[in-house]
């Protein structure tokens, strides 16, 4: 049965109405799916500070409390006291809930509805110490007393719903270990030893569709009975994937149908609902680039991701004011500084689609794109830009990435336009040298490095680009003055790997393999370094004076081996 019925002139509107009905094209500046995905969602009300808002589920919804009550709100989960002698785990996770049907007992037992037993309820682990097999992994077997007591200030903090105006429920999964004494789901797997001592009492149950919606159906129900008449649902699917699978499935797969069955399952309750709305945080994770977007796990996610979806969430529901163009940049910087880059460029993206050909925004954006790969929609943007005005940051960050993609024609022509207004400019000058030295037009570029008015901080870059000019024009001891002093002004594993790349090109192997310990002492990952000692390593290192394999029968990886030992006493003050 549909969930919808949409009438064929209703869904063609819709569909030329909604500017996010396709998907958007790579070079799209405002690509919501470039480095964070960011899938649109609209409102059907908004959340006042100082409202209440009770949050279910597993850690997205322990994410999210802590900014919500930073910008204002009251988060009654935030004051559950927890007593460190009986809880060995993140206390901020005691209160998290992964299975469906393993969120509405919890309520009941608050509300008095049904009344929690330890005899059926806990699990006696040991004489006279139980476990509450409700909560997460990170209990300690306690006394009945103690056990009773946590229950009790968790039905306290659960009777904060009859006064919540918002419930945020985050779904977890579908792999569900029931209990068959006290006939409900629990919300973490039984110890193994209670499974040798009472094999009959846990099973696991992989929930379907239908179990499911009966699940957020008894809990929608159960909602509207304790909760305010006004009351509002938030509905999210977790995007943290099972950790293992108790099935014989690849974990991959088992996931994908967990989260599958979940986020179907919310469908219907959104569309039936008017108080119910769904937020994306899960597909804001899955469409990402896993590997910006989970840990090296596979299963957390990035702190950074999650802050972004946090943000999206409360920009979504709190209406902040709008920005001037100057304070969106400003945070865009402030985001990157504070290594929360994909947040900042989602944030230009934004405010770049009510201000296009803003020509500040579209310079900002495009240093945002640059900066995360993203250069085939930096060009598109910039070359938007330059049809109605010309700009010489536009042309020099054009040269940027012309010259980045090996087409150096290209970056050539745009920093001699960026040149050519007004005053040469430090960087568009840069980009002139770099293409002109790929094309060999190498007269030329010695000149605009003799005129560029070089700031102090940046006179090594000069030495290095001259070094690299001197070297293919065959003035070697120019180019070995330059490197030499290039390198005596700063300590840069680059110049350093780039000097020794000079060396082995001009067969001056033992010198070489010095300077590739040098640079590898300072970054031990410099990858023309590397290189450079794995060539060594496989040809035999030659001689000083002649050039050839060292006489004697003598061993030159060992000899490059002593001398890389000899290099870090020194490096240490030993030697």
């Amino acid at each position: 049965m549909p969930i919808r019925r949409i009438s064929a002139a209703d869904a063609y509107s819709t569909l030329r109405t909604n500017p996010d009905s396709n998907w958007p094209r790579r070079d799209d500046p405002a690509d919501r799916f470039a480095h964070f995905a960011d899938p649109s969602c609209k409102s059907r009300f908004t959340l006042e500070p100082g409202q209440r808002i009770f949050t279910i589920g597993s850690c997205f919804a322990r994410g999210i409390e802590r900014t919500l009550a930073d910008r204002g709100f009251d988060i009654p989960t935030l004051t559950l006291q927890v007593d460190k002698t009986g809880w060995s785990g993140d206390p901020t996770t005691i209160l998290n809930n992964y299975v469906p049907p393993a969120i509405a007992p919890q309520i009941r037992w608050a509300f008095g509805l049904e009344e929690f037993d330890i005899g059926q309820h806990a699990v006696e682990v040991a004489a006279g110490r139980y476990m509450d097999p409700q909560l997460t992994l990170g209990f300690r077997p306690v006394s009945a007393e103690a056990l009773i007591k946590r229950r009790n200030d968790i039905s306290a903090i659960y009777r904060h719903l009859a006064s919540s105006h918002v419930v945020l429920i985050t779904l977890g999964l579908i792999e569900a270990w029931f209990d068959n004494r006290s006939g409900l789901y629990i919300n973490c797997p039984p110890p193994k030893g209670v499974i040798r001592t009472d094999p009959s009492r846990f099973e696991l149950h992989v929930l379907d569709y239908g179990d499911v919606t009966r699940a957020l159906t008894e809990l929608v129900d159960l909602l509207g009975r304790v909760c305010p008449r006004d009351h509002r649902i938030i509905l999210t699917v977790s995007p943290v994937p099972l950790q293992a699978t108790f099935t014989s499935s690849d974990v991959a797969v088992a996931n994908c149908y967990s989260k599958s069955v979940l986020r179907a399952a919310v469908e219907p309750f959104v569309a039936d609902h008017p108080h119910i709305e769904y937020f994306p945080s899960y597909e804001s994770v899955i469409l990402t680039d896993r590997s910006i977007a989970f840990v090296d796990d596979q299963v957390h996610i990035q702190t950074s991701m999650v802050r972004f979806n946090v943000d999206r969430m409360i920009n979504r529901y709190v209406e902040t004011g709008d920005d001037t163009v100057a304070q969106v940049i400003a945070r865009a910087r402030e985001d990157a500084t504070a290594g929360r880059f994909q947040a900042g460029l989602k944030r230009l993206q934004h405010a770049w689609a009510s201000h296009l050909g803003h020509p500040d925004l579209t310079i900002a954006l495009a240093r945002a794109h640059l900066r995360a790969g993203g250069g085939v929609a930096a060009e598109t943007l910039l070359l938007r830009q330059l049809e109605t005005q010309e700009n010489t940051v536009a042309r020099t960050l054009l040269a940027i990435h012309c010259n980045g993609s090996g087409r150096y024609d290209e970056a050539a022509l745009h920093a001699e336009k960026a040149c050519e207004h007004g005053k040469a400019r430090l960087d568009a000058s840069l980009q002139r040298v770099e293409a002109y030295f790929h094309l060999g037009r190498l007269e030329e570029g010695l000149v605009v490095l003799d005129k560029i008015a070089w700031p102090l901080e940046r006179e090594s870059l000069l030495l290095h680009w001259k070094a690299r000019y001197c070297e293919k024009l065959g003035r070697l001891a120019d180019a070995e003055a330059h490197w030499r002093k290039c390198n005596d002004l700063v300590e840069n594993p680059a110049y350093m790997a780039a000097f020794a790349e000079f060396l082995a090109g001009h067969d001056r192997w033992p010198e070489a393999a010095e300077w590739v310990d040098r640079a590898l002492l300072h970054a031990p990952h410099q990858k023309a370094a590397l290189r450079l000692r794995t060539e060594i390593r496989k040809a035999g290192l030659p001689s000083r004076q002649t050039g050839k394999t060292a006489p004697d029968g003598g061993n030159p990886i060992q000899s490059a081996v002593r001398w890389s030992t000899a290099l870090i006493r020194r490096a240490r003050g030993k030697a």
